[in-house]
């Protein structure tokens, strides 16, 4: 199944894009005491090279950004500087997040309405890891699209290994544990990474915030808590570039993407 690109004339558009970005990542897998958000790739930090590439998105096709960064408490003032020593004006509020991601983005979401100018119910907003920081303009505007033509949708690739559904085995005769039995092969081509952009119309991101909240629904991801609401999820195709810095190895990935041009 191949995902369809989606073409939407951008002079039809009311050219706003809100931005709630979680940045409250801690470095435990980097292996780092600081926050990952501050970690320099190349000599930049790598929460101001996710925000620097929606400034470049912005000034290329003339799209007024309004971004909300949700950071532990401790780093409030810090992203702040970060902001003015990239001059990256767009972001409006930082605010402090939750105990979990999902808490994190429910409190970006609520923020938005505290903006100058308030989101319209149709307007999007894109839920954006601020560790994902190799995204480019051509994933952010195909996610752009998209969710002018949908209600939600989320920056995907095709999933490249082959996957196995594994069920429990029974601890083995030392009683230590065994290995997972494999139960069944999952068809690849039917198979997507998600990342993120994750874009919605503002009116349905409240809703989803919100009854998630009150139904005590909880997802690693922002659009499986549409999915459970029973709202259409479409998926964009976007680079595998795209990755997200949570590892050393993910360091490493990143610098050599940037220093080759690949």
């Amino acid at each position: 199944m191949k995902i369809p690109k989606i073409s939407v004339p951008f002079d039809k558009l009311d050219r706003h894009l809100y931005l709630v970005i979680p940045a409250a990542g801690l470095g435990t897998r980097m292996g780092i005491s600081d926050s990952k958000q501050f970690l320099k790739i190349n000599g930049i930090p790598v929460l101001a090279r996710t925000l620097l590439a929606f400034s470049e998105f912005s000034e290329k096709l003339g799209i007024t950004l309004h971004g909300v960064v949700v950071t532990g408490k401790e780093n409030i003032g810090r992203v702040r500087d970060l902001a003015e020593e990239y001059k990256i004006s767009f972001v409006e509020k930082i605010v402090e997040g939750g105990a979990t991601r999902q808490d994190s983005v429910a409190c970006g979401i609520e923020a938005l309405a505290g903006l100058d100018r308030i989101p319209q119910p149709a307007d999007p907003v894109f839920i954006h890891d601020g560790a994902r920081c190799m995204i480019d303009s051509e994933t952010i505007t195909a996610c752009y699209s998209g969710v002018i033509a949908y209600e939600v949708c989320v920056a995907a690739t095709p999933c490249k290994n082959t996957i196995k559904m594994a069920r429990p085995s029974e601890p083995s005769l030392s009683g230590k544990e065994a290995p997972a039995i494999v139960d069944h092969t999952l068809d690849r081509s039917t198979l997507y990474e998600v990342q993120t952009p994750q874009a919605f119309r503002y009116e349905t991101l409240l809703r989803v915030s919100r009854e998630a909240k009150e139904r005590d629904i909880t997802a690693t991801d922002d659009t499986a808590l549409a999915e459970a609401l029973g709202i259409e999820v479409r998926l964009i195709p976007c680079s595998y570039r795209n990755i997200k810095i949570t590892t050393p190895e993910d360091t490493a990935l990143a610098e050599f993407m940037l220093q080759s041009g690949k």
